[in-house]
């Protein structure tokens, strides 16, 4: 009888484990809007950080256009769900002849592109129900000249969504610069930067001395938000300290030495600001003893002069 009761007992188990569950269902996204903007070309910010003002990686395709897709879709937040994902290469772009795109790259901020496809992801507000979270994509595909309409898909695991693509003439795309305004509010030129990290007897002290024939220019730039660059849907304007250029009259750039920090000078900071409000940040240079005036760019565009000559140069900081 034991014998025979886990013989059953096991036709049982291979019955149950042989029937198929369903799987969790897909949860449908609903667009808040869907909109499209074409350009012929479009700088890449991929690789750009450190690289002198004009030169730029232009991305260009003959024969193709580059379509920025645009989704802002509803949160489907509920008790059971608390996030959406989809991988980028769960993300479609069908033309009419049926051909499949996937999407080459996307923006992080907006006016500054990068190769990067970005995936769906949001999550749901921490004090739901009151308080409600739009989830927000955007991808760049390579498209044929001549085709106006695509159908945008996205499957997974977790979401699904289509919708009807318009795709428009080509355009400028949007310069990074003009999300924000700029200023230099105060300029300090001096041969050796003192510095220090930590605090107390711990402290180290360290110094930077500007080589022969060359001061550090220390520009105080303000800066204010004007418009959301974030493509998340975040209300604040972001930028880097390396998103900045120094330039001569003819265009030489000046080396970024970096962003100060307290006592300390570190390379570069990530920095933000609420739109309607201003931050000043101090971004030191190395520039020519004899340079008078200078150019700040954001990006490629020019934002503000810098009249380092009406500053005296001193020996330290």
């Amino acid at each position: 009888m034991m014998h025979s009761l886990s013989r059953r007992g096991l036709a049982l188990s291979c019955l149950l484990a042989s029937v198929a569950l369903p799987a969790s269902a897909q949860i449908p996204l609903q667009a808040i809007s869907l909109t499209a903007h074409a350009y012929d070309s479009v700088v890449s910010w991929q690789e750009r950080d450190w690289r002198p003002a004009g030169l730029t990686e232009i991305v260009h395709v003959p024969g193709q256009i580059l379509v920025d897709v645009r989704l802002v879709a509803d949160g489907p937040w509920s008790d059971e769900v608390d996030s959406v994902r989809a991988n980028s290469r769960d993300i479609k772009l069908i033309l009419p002849d049926g051909t499949e795109l996937e999407p080459q790259g996307g923006y992080q901020y907006w006016g500054q592109m990068q190769l990067n496809a970005r995936s769906v992801s949001a999550r749901r507000p921490r004090n739901f129900p009151d308080e409600d979270q739009d989830v927000y994509w955007n991808g760049l595909f390579m498209v044929p000249e001549g085709v106006s309409t695509a159908t945008l898909t996205i499957g997974g695991d977790d979401i699904s969504f289509e919708g009807a693509v318009t795709i428009p003439k080509t355009s400028e795309p949007e310069d990074a610069a003009d999300f924000a305004t700029f200023e230099v509010n105060s300029v300090r030129r001096y041969r050796r930067a003192d510095l220090q990290d930590g605090t107390g007897s711990d402290a180290l002290h360290t110094s930077i001395t500007a080589t022969p024939g060359m001061v550090l220019a220390e520009l105080e730039i303000e800066v204010t938000g004007v418009a959301p660059n974030q493509a998340d849907g975040g209300d604040r304007f972001n930028w880097s300290t390396h998103n900045f250029r120094l330039v001569d009259a003819e265009g030489h750039t000046m080396p970024l030495v970096g962003e100060g920090f307290m006592r300390r000078i570190l390379d570069w900071q990530f920095n933000g600001v609420n739109i309607g409000d201003d931050a000043e940040r101090n971004v030191i240079f190395l520039v020519p003893e004899g340079l008078a005036n200078a150019t700040l760019l954001f990006g490629e565009t020019p934002v503000a002069e810098a009249n380092l000559g009406a500053a005296n140069i001193n020996d330290t900081n």
